[in-house]
């Protein structure tokens, strides 16, 4: 996982414990910032397949 996932997480899980986030939030935020981690790579890969 990439540094910028990882910091993601680590301050969705401060705000969750914090009380600032509630379960359904950081379930969504959770989500989110495994998508926009994870799918970057395949998709520049689509976008650059004719190159």
């Amino acid at each position: 996982m990439v540094p910028r996932g990882e910091v993601g997480l680590i301050f969705a899980e401060l705000g969750r414990t914090g009380g600032v986030l509630n379960n359904e939030i950081y379930a969504a935020l959770v989500f989110v910032i495994a998508l926009t981690t994870l799918a970057p790579p395949f998709v520049l890969k689509w976008l650059y397949r004719e190159k």
